[in-house]
């Protein structure tokens, strides 16, 4: 008798995670693992934790594209709505 393989479409998570891998250089390396010690997280959770603060804050979205956007048609607004920040 022959097997017949049967695929079956798996969920896709509604928590699943987007790697980002950053190139750090040592100086900064040796601060985020200092600070994830200090912290007791890994050096990845600690970084996710800070880009995710970054992303949902309106004064660091405003610095970092005062700092290096080069053109305003692609200029974030960000919104508050409820608490929780919206581009």
């Amino acid at each position: 008798m022959k097997k017949v393989k049967v695929e079956v479409a798996r969920k896709e998570r509604s928590d699943k995670k987007t790697r980002v891998n950053a190139a750090l250089n040592q100086d900064t390396h040796e601060k985020l693992k200092k600070l994830a010690i200090s912290c007791d997280m890994p050096k990845t959770i600690l970084a996710a934790h800070m880009i995710e603060f970054v992303v949902n804050h309106p004064d660091l979205i405003k610095f970092y594209q005062d700092q290096f956007n080069t053109d305003d048609q692609y200029r974030i607004r960000p919104i508050n709505q409820g608490g929780k920040i919206y581009y």
